[in-house]
């Protein structure tokens, strides 16, 4: 794939994903906890058979000679993800608060791609960072009064204010 399509499939994942958040808020984070979960769990179940499969072929004198150790990375990697499947209410308060924190960031990278920009900018272009910025800053200071689904809701909201302003951005660029 072409480097020029890379921000294209970011603001429509983006785009997507903030509109599946609206949505269906409910159990979006619980998905995305077991999403992440599964795909710790995989590659070391993967690893763990390739171990294995290599250590039960050879012989006891190709097994002392092997450069292959034990794959403790693939051991943790599982046991991570079974423990975040197990405590996925846990991890939905962590990953509100890495949400927000994802808020502010795509924030402020949208107002210093405005400042960095050749073109001549008009105030009304800081206006969807600035809020897309404060949202972040809202949502992280009250994630505890704040019911779960409203934190997906806004952070959904945040996600497709910001594709449409990437949109913006680019078309802007491009001309």
């Amino acid at each position: 794939m072409k480097a020029a399509y890379y921000p294209i499939l970011r603001i429509v994942l983006t785009l997507v994903s903030g509109i599946f958040m609206i949505i269906y808020p409910a159990g979006v984070l619980s998905y995305i906890a077991i999403i992440i979960g599964l795909l710790l769990i995989i590659p070391g179940l993967i690893q763990l058979l390739r171990y294995a499969i290599v250590f039960t072929k050879r012989n006891r004198r190709d097994r002392r000679n092997s450069p292959i150790t034990f794959p403790f990375i693939a051991l943790l990697c599982t046991l991570a993800g079974i423990a975040i499947i197990i405590f996925s209410d846990e991890i939905v308060k962590i990953f509100s608060f890495m949400l927000a924190t994802g808020l502010i960031i795509a924030g402020i990278y949208e107002i210093v791609m405005i400042l960095r920009s050749t073109t001549r900018n008009m105030i009304a272009f800081y206006i969807l960072p600035t809020l897309l910025t404060l949202l972040g800053i809202f949502i992280l200071a009250n994630p505890l009064n704040m019911l779960p689904h409203m934190i997906v809701i806004l952070f959904g909201i945040g996600a497709v204010v910001y594709s449409i302003n990437e949109i913006i951005y680019m078309a802007r660029i491009s001309r």
